[in-house]
């Protein structure tokens, strides 16, 4: 029995969802699928230009897996910009954090509950904040908003989730006590739900 797929930690869902050619399609008509993953590793990687190893431990996944994501949506973006194709961003395996970094020198984002950051992955910059839900403070402040969410603030959440939540489409069912969500699927797209609050 092959093991269950380890979810990918990103940062927040792409704003936009799909991108179409301009001109008139010259290529085979089926839209090229990349999913939320894929884009971030694309984020990660391509666009802030973050070295391989340490885009991995942003994701929580190892290198390898990563490399092979990467190369995944490079596949898929390269086929999609040379057939004409739509490229549509859809669900995936990849849950999303409330504690990430913010960099303010260049103003990059990421999150990584297994390490801790002192230097921004894009620039090196030591000015860092922690955003912990919608407070955002320096780096040497984490353990007072911490300790202050931790008695009766919102933000942090302690227990199992209250629902299971589609990535994908949105569809919400009620958390099973004894049963991870993520071993259930949506019934509108097949899925698998992450918890959430």
């Amino acid at each position: 029995m092959p093991r269950p797929r380890k979810f990918r930690r990103v940062l927040e869902e792409p704003q936009t969802r799909c991108f179409k050619p301009d001109s008139k399609k010259i290529g085979p008509s089926n839209p090229i699928k990349i999913t939320v993953d894929e884009f971030e590793a694309i984020r990660l990687r391509d666009y802030h230009d973050i070295q391989q190893k340490k885009s991995a431990e942003i994701m929580g996944i190892s290198q390898p897996t990563f490399h092979r994501i990467l190369t995944s949506a490079r596949k898929k973006i390269s086929r999609a910009l040379i057939d004409g194709n739509t490229i549509e961003i859809i669900g995936g395996n990849y849950i999303t954090d409330k504690k990430r970094y913010k960099c303010n020198g260049c103003g990059f984002e990421w999150r990584s509950p297994e390490k801790e950051y002192d230097k921004c992955p894009d620039c090196k910059s030591e000015d860092i904040n922690i955003i912990v839900g919608d407070e955002e403070v320096p780096k040497e402040s984490e353990d007072s908003l911490l300790q202050r969410r931790s008695y009766g603030g919102t933000g942090i959440r302690a227990g199992p989730p209250k629902v299971c939540k589609c990535p994908n489409c949105g569809y919400e069912s009620p958390k099973i006590k004894g049963v991870p969500c993520k071993n259930t699927k949506c019934p509108k797209c097949e899925t698998p739900l992450c918890g959430a609050d």
